[in-house]
């Protein structure tokens, strides 16, 4: 099982912001009296996803249902419905989780009281997390796991270090609430009115208890044992609670000899029915073990580069991919905040998982390998599946976003490159499967590709030659029709999609008829976004155009796409390079005002959608000093990137340019996988080494 491990032998997350010089495979060690986490720590399995506080404790469980998207149980209140439009409520309700772990409000399951003291955390892999410390003369260890069938289970084994008999008090916490996501979004695209919250605490046997919302179609199974023992709930009582969690806490006391060990077992089971859970089925708890050192899955694994890209492969994995079916997988972009799957956020997800699994044998230790790539394979094939005869299109295109059952979150707002992902997704699966060739022709063959690329025929305009889009890829409507990045979108999807259509040897005339398109679409996009910029006295790319000589200068954290103009090849003479790089050199610039954060040691590029620096932004500030292969300004942008780095690996969307602590949305994948795709490739280039500290 092992003891508590003292502050020197592990990774100890100060006050500031780690550096590259830390050893990552260690443990965090955390004094929760002076610091606490800056986020949860999550893991997951199949589906249902799990967020803990520093003890342990359950701050949400989530899971599929299949006509609400996805169902959670939080220990606090569902959202009001009423305030979706309500900016400042909607930020406030995503730090909910946050403001418990700062508070020390305890979430729901087993419970050994308050810690103001050392605690050890270790994501030992996607569906596993290890808890440690001690606590009135015992020392406790926690395993918190994903079960493959979905059970969340917490084993916790107390240890007495004494030399006299102690008693150990102990809680099954139940306050909790299940709801269905609020999906409450910043740039609102129509609400979707949430079931009423009401809550129902109930015995199925003496030692199973239930909570259910008949109106969300929920519940949540528990039962507890000790040292192998089920627990006799018969003295609870049953409960409702409306727009509120439920109030009730199991407590009791055991008492345990020195030098002997206590076994604590919950698990809990979030089901989107309310009948007799799964045909009486008993729940038993199977013993776990808690070794010293987990065997390392990744090589390198002490590497902060590392770090970066297994915690997000790994995040993605287990909180973000959601199998509907036995062969489709919807993937939302976090678990938390906005629970949502979006065409481009799904492709640079999916992107990082075909890149790690291109790179397996380098980055992953023999005996995980297969692990890996089974996971990866169904997340790539399950999602295209899902995208393509799973997401409904009731206007002929692909929506701004999508609930996990396929159902689009907004009305008709058409995003032109939202249409581009999923083509652009097959293109790559089946370059790195080129086994799947067969899958591949199914998938064209139910017409939804041939049908995307009529629609998107229907929409260019005649007299410009351009493609209109009604939002930005930050979901912000436009001023004028004509989006920059979006066309260089357009035409590397029409690039690809030409490729592979000459692959699978189609004999329509599909391919030729996608080449002169795509050329002619570069010639027109050329012409109609290279514009004069007064301040820089230079031509550069516009961001939006009437194509009628009107036009907007800015550059969008999330415009990746102009990023990749000369790596895709839609910039390629010496006169085009220079624009496309006045054009980046602006975007990441304080001559970019309303785009740039220019304030504090973390400035950087960010968004009209949120306030302060994106870690988007950063990424791109590496990836144009990687493309430039400028080592001073690769230092210089990792540097921010390991200070917005969470605790866990992972990143949120904003950050303040001062503290480089999270300002917007501490659960988003997306950044993430930018950055750890772009350090894979950074470290086949040889290019790692000029981020990595002395010791490494």
């Amino acid at each position: 099982m092992g003891s508590f491990v003292s502050e020197r032998e592990m990774r100890v997350v100060p006050i500031g912001k780690g550096t590259a010089s830390d050893d990552f495979s260690r443990p965090c060690l955390f004094n929760l009296a002076t610091q606490k986490p800056n986020k949860t720590v999550d893991i997951g399995r199949n589906g249902v996803a799990v967020s803990l506080d520093a003890q342990g404790r359950v701050l949400q469980a989530s899971t599929f249902h299949s006509t609400h998207g996805i169902a959670v149980a939080v220990p606090f209140e569902q959202f009001d419905g009423t305030k979706f439009w309500d900016a400042s409520y909607v930020r406030a309700y995503r730090t909910r989780m946050l403001r418990c772990l700062q508070e020390d409000r305890a979430g729901f399951g087993l419970d050994f009281g308050r810690l103001d003291d050392l605690v050890s955390i270790q994501i030992q892999d996607a569906n596993t997390a290890v808890f440690r410390f001690q606590l009135n003369g015992f020392s406790i260890a926690i395993l918190a796991q994903v079960t493959d069938e979905g059970s969340i289970l917490q084993c916790a084994y107390a240890t007495n270090t004494s030399a006299s008999c102690l008693c150990l008090p102990y809680s099954l916490r139940m306050g909790v609430s299940l709801n269905r996501a609020s999906y409450g979004q910043l740039t609102e695209g129509g609400p979707l009115t949430l079931p009423l919250s009401h809550n129902r605490l109930h015995k199925i046997d003496r030692t199973t208890l239930s909570v259910c919302n008949p109106h969300l179609g929920a519940q949540l199974v528990a039962n507890f044992n000790i040292n192998g023992q089920p627990i006799d709930l018969q003295r609870v009582r049953d409960q409702e609670a409306y727009d509120a969690p439920l109030d009730t806490t199991v407590k009791g006391q055991l008492c345990v000899p020195p030098g002997e060990i206590a076994i604590f077992q919950t698990r809990f089971r979030l089901l989107q029915h309310t009948g007799d859970p799964e045909r009486r089925e008993r729940f038993e708890l199977v013993p776990q073990q808690i070794s010293d050192l987990a065997r390392p899955c990744w090589r390198r694994d002490d590497f902060l580069t590392t770090y970066i890209v297994r915690r997000n492969v790994d995040y993605i994995l287990a909180g973000c991919v959601v199998p509907v079916s036995e062969t489709a997988a919807a993937i939302i972009t976090d678990h938390v905040a906005l629970p949502l799957g979006w065409n481009r956020d799904n492709y640079w997800q999916t992107r990082l998982l075909l890149t790690t699994i291109k790179h397996i044998q380098d980055l992953v230790n023999p005996p995980f390998v297969h692990s890996y790539e089974e996971q990866i394979r169904f997340a790539a094939q399950g999602h295209l599946e899902w995208v393509f005869n799973k997401a409904q299109r009731p206007y002929g295109f692909w929506h701004r976003s999508y609930l996990v059952n396929g159902q689009p979150k907004d009305p008709s707002i058409f995003q032109l490159d939202q249409q581009c992902y999923p083509l652009l997704e097959l293109c790559d699966y089946l370059d790195n499967f080129p086994e799947e060739i067969r899958f591949v022709r199914t998938i064209i063959g139910t017409q939804v590709v041939h049908e995307i690329l009529t629609l998107l025929g229907s929409k260019q305009d005649v007299s410009t030659g351009l493609w209109p889009t009604e939002e930005t890829p930050g979901d912000d409507a436009v001023i004028y029709p004509y989006h920059f990045s979006s066309h260089v979108l357009l035409w590397r999807t029409l690039t690809r999609l030409r490729d592979l259509l000459e692959r699978l040897e189609a004999s329509d005339g599909l391919s030729q008829r996608l080449d002169a398109l795509a050329k002619n679409l570069r010639d027109t996009a050329f012409c109609a976004f290279t514009f004069h910029h007064p301040r820089i006295k230079n031509d550069i790319f516009a961001y939006l155009t009437d194509g009628r000589g009107q036009c907007t200068f800015y550059h969008d954290a999330n415009d990746i796409p102009t990023l990749f103009a000369t790596e895709w090849g839609f910039v390629t003479t010496t006169e085009e390079v220079a624009i496309w790089t006045r054009t980046m050199e602006f975007g990441l610039s304080s001559a970019n005002e309303t785009g740039y954060c220019s304030e504090g040691p973390y400035s950087g590029l960010g968004s009209v959608h949120s306030p302060g620096a994106w870690t988007l932004g950063y990424f791109q500030e590496l990836a144009y000093a990687s493309l430039m292969n400028n080592p001073r300004a690769m230092r210089a942008a990792w540097t921010k990137i390991a200070a917005a780095m969470h605790w866990d690996g992972t990143f949120s969307e904003a950050v303040d340019p001062i503290t480089a602590e999270c300002t917007s949305k501490a659960w988003f994948s997306w950044p993430g996988a930018m950055i750890g795709t772009l350090l894979i490739q950074m470290r086949k280039n040889g290019q790692e080494k000029m981020l990595l500290r002395s010791k490494q």
